[in-house]
Order: structure tokens, then sequence, then C-alpha cells
């Protein structure tokens, strides 16, 4: 029995053809991973859009709430100054006898006013140390606008809560485009390599990379 060595003739023509044997596997496969690397790159950037639309979108409703609650403060404020001034010339005028100039002014209260005054007059102050100092204290008096000032401030914060949620999943988006892409390199890379722990390597890091991202799914549904 005798062993045939090969020439270096026929070494040089099987070893290329040993190595595509090989290689076989990591081709379908490479192609297949990067397909669905490509998909999902686009599935992030597109997400990463639109949450960082939906941001932009609740902030924009956070201002205006913001703006609205201040405007209603302010209003309210200024007609609470002028219930205050008509208030003090009312006791001006009856610190002067003028009856008829308090009247004059106690019948141009406004209802909330009116019933405020008279509320605080049944506790008859002139006469009663416990009575209220004023008709403008909590129990008595409301400022216009408070209720519904306090009301838009509350969405207001639930807003901007919301656009930072959403920054966020834009953010995880963005960062899940960026990983696809290095899944796109080394998935390509892995089919070019001659030395097969490499391109394992390259490959496995690639799967690795691949199931790695996520974004958060349930604040999805974030309105």
């Amino acid at each position: 029995m005798s062993l045939r060595v090969k020439t270096p003739s026929e070494q040089s023509v099987s070893s290329p053809r040993e190595k595509a044997e090989k290689k076989k596997w990591v081709e379908p496969v490479a192609a297949l991973l990067m397909a669905l690397a490509t998909l999902s790159t686009a599935w992030c950037s597109y997400q990463s859009a639109a949450w960082t639309r939906q941001s932009n979108r609740l902030m924009n409703e956070f201002n205006s709430l913001e703006r609205k609650a201040g405007v209603l403060s302010l209003q309210g404020m200024q007609q609470a100054t002028i219930h205050t001034a008509m208030f003090m010339e009312v006791l001006a005028a009856k610190q002067a006898g003028n009856e008829q100039l308090a009247n004059f002014y106690v019948e141009r209260f406004p209802p909330d006013v009116r019933k405020a005054y008279d509320a605080w007059l049944a506790q008859k102050p002139f006469e009663n140390p416990n009575a209220d100092p004023h008709p403008f204290v909590p129990n008595l008096y409301q400022i216009r606008g408070t209720r519904e000032a306090a009301e838009l401030n509350s969405n207001a914060a639930s807003r901007v809560e919301e656009a930072r949620s959403a920054g966020s999943i834009s953010g995880e988006y963005l960062a899940n485009t960026v990983l696809f892409a290095t899944v796109l390199f080394f998935a390509s890379a892995s089919g070019k390599f001659e030395q097969r722990r490499v391109r394992i390597v390259a490959f496995a890091f690639a799967t690795a990379v691949f199931s790695s991202p996520s974004a958060d799914g349930n604040a999805a549904h974030l309105k």
C-alpha cells in the first residue's frame, strides 16, 4: 500500500475549493442577517423621527397650556386688585358717613364679590373681633381663574412628562439605528475574511449586536 503525496500544483487547486466549501454557510446566513438589519434600520429611523415629532407636539401643547394658565392668573390678579380697591372705597365712604357713596360701590360689586361681602358683613366684623379681616379670605372669595389655571398647569405638567418620555424613546430608536448599522458592517465583512476563526467571530458579533437593540414598546402607546 503506497501513499500518494499531492504535488504543489494539486494543493493550489484544492485549497481554494476547500475554503469556498467552508464559507458556503456564511454567505446565505449573513445575507439574511443583513436583510433583517436593513429593515430594522429603516424601521428604527422611522420610529425615531415619529417619536421626535410627538415629543415636539407635546412640548408645543405644554407651552400653550402654560401660557393660558399664566394669562388666567394675571387676569385674576388684576380683577382682584380692582375688587379690593372698590372694597377700600366702601370702607372709606362708611368711615366718612357717606352711605350713599358706599352703596354706590356695593351695588357695582360683581356677583362673586357681592356674595363674599355679604357673608363678611354677616359676621358683624365691626363688632366681632373673631370675624374675618376682609371679604377676600379664601373661605369667602376666590380669585377668578384660579381653578382653571391650576387645571391647565396640571395638564401642562403631564404634557411635559409625556414629551420627555417620547424624547427618550426617540433616542433609543436612534441608538438602535447605529447598532443595526454595525450589524450590517460585520455581517458583510464576515464573508470576506479568509480565516475561519475570524469569520466566526465577526458573524457571532454581528448576531449578538442584532439581538441587543430594544426600545420601550409599552411607552409607544403614549397619546
